[in-house]
């Protein structure tokens, strides 16, 4: 039914989101374990953060398939 398709659309979507946001946190890490150099505030305050949004946003999302 359409309706399943919708929520199934928001699940694929909500664990894309986790993936994008996982792999951007364990990218950064590496990266900078790489260069072993004092990180920036711009980069803490962008790097990381963008991640968790990414993740949460995810979550928010797959947990709202569910409800629904």
């Amino acid at each position: 039914t359409i309706e399943y398709q919708r929520e199934r659309r928001r699940r694929i979507a909500g664990w894309v989101l986790v993936a994008v946001g996982a792999a951007m946190a364990v990218i950064h890490m590496i990266t900078h374990l790489g260069r072993l150099r004092i990180i920036g505030l711009q980069d803490l305050l962008i790097g990381y953060p963008m991640a968790g949004v990414l993740i949460l946003g995810g979550f928010l999302l797959v947990g709202f398939a569910a409800k629904t």
